[in-house]
């Protein structure tokens, strides 16, 4: 558990963070400017605060009345920068082994072998940083991080420089090293569909204030609202493993944790592992079951929850696995929508968009 009460001032900002942080898969969510970098200076000691305490379970970090602070690389946080920050001069393997070789034999919790598996480096040891591509080099700081024993990680929007798609492949991975070595992760972003899919908790942060903190599919309104993400649209990301295809009429069948979905044909063997989103917008609700339509996937499912916006309404339906859909209040008046009414998701083929193989 991470205990939080900081207050920080810098001309005309003011940052105030009193929250408890679990020790799970936490996002700081905010706008530009709304103090989430200074938050995060603030816990790995990379800036003092003005007053108060930072504890990471019972060991105090930071106390102003205690007149406590403990130097940052003392602090045992791992913090991965928006650049990879590696030693260019070093090989992968070098940079790597310099996190090792910053922890006493004692501290160590891992081998550099179990790391260089886990974060997929086997064939980049020897290649240098300039060789890398943004996510790789991204992979081999966070390799570094975690053999300097972290009892947390902090990560400050590591993949602003990584495309769409490289993005959420390198979340999903991050979400695998905190389920794996069980280590818990503060993650700085201001993309709603990040945190919507990956964390466990946000912490909504706006003008140096927290104003939401929970699970973050019930803090969609706060998220979603003026001065954060009016205009965000929201993804539906799911696992999916290639079952078979259909050459002669264009089609690729596969198969997610609780359902099974038709698309047009993709290149992929029968078997491999693929990431798949469904934007909200593009799924359509209807309250009996459907037939002789040109949409291939008809998924039977209930109302879970309502989020309404000033301008938008997102409804999150439980069909074995949850989506979130992007509808009208009139959609909803028509329909007669309420928590636990039963619905049908009815998803076109060609809405299904391949982010990447894992």
């Amino acid at each position: 558990m991470l205990k939080l009460d900081l207050s920080k001032t810098a001309g005309d900002f003011h940052l105030h963070l009193q929250v408890q942080v679990a020790p799970s898969f936490v996002s700081l969510f905010g706008p530009s400017g709304s103090g989430k970098t200074t938050a995060l200076n603030l816990i790995s000691g990379l800036a003092k605060p003005d007053s108060g305490e930072v504890f990471l379970g019972d060991t105090c970090l930071f106390s102003s009345s205690r007149r406590v602070n403990i130097k940052p690389q003392q602090r045992r946080l791992g913090y991965i920068f928006q650049e990879s920050r590696l030693f260019p001069h070093l090989s992968v393997q070098q940079n790597i082994q310099f996190g090792l070789n910053l922890t006493p034999a004692p501290e160590r919790r891992f081998t550099s072998g179990e790391i260089v598996e886990i974060c997929g480096l086997q064939a980049l040891l020897n290649r240098m940083p300039a060789a890398l591509s943004g996510g790789e080099r991204q992979r081999v700081a966070l390799a570094r991080a975690i053999l300097a024993a972290p009892r947390c990680l902090l990560l400050d929007e590591p993949l602003a420089a990584l495309d769409h798609n490289a993005r959420l492949s390198f979340l999903r991975f991050l979400r695998r090293v905190h389920i794996d070595l069980e280590l818990p992760i503060l993650y700085v972003s201001h993309d709603i569909s990040n945190v919507i899919n990956f964390a466990d908790e946000v912490i909504i942060l706006d003008n140096g204030r927290v104003v939401g903190h929970g699970p973050p599919k019930s803090l969609l309104d706060k998220m979603i609202s003026e001065p954060l993400v009016a205009s965000a649209d929201l993804s539906n990301l799911f696992e999916v493993r290639v079952d078979s295809h259909d050459p002669q009429r264009g089609l690729t069948l596969v198969a997610s944790e609780k359902n099974e979905f038709t698309l047009p044909a993709i290149s992929a063997g029968v078997g491999e592992q693929l990431l798949l989103n469904i934007p909200a917008s593009e799924i359509i609700l209807a309250t009996s079951e459907p037939s002789g339509l040109s949409a291939s996937n008809i998924l039977r499912g209930a109302v879970a929850r309502i989020n309404r916006l000033p301008d938008r309404v997102f409804v999150e339906i439980d069909a074995g696995e949850k989506y979130t859909v992007e509808i009208v209040e009139a959609t909803v008046q028509r329909l007669s929508l309420a928590a636990g009414k039963e619905i049908f998701l009815i998803v076109k083929a060609s809405s299904f968009r391949r982010l990447s193989g894992l």
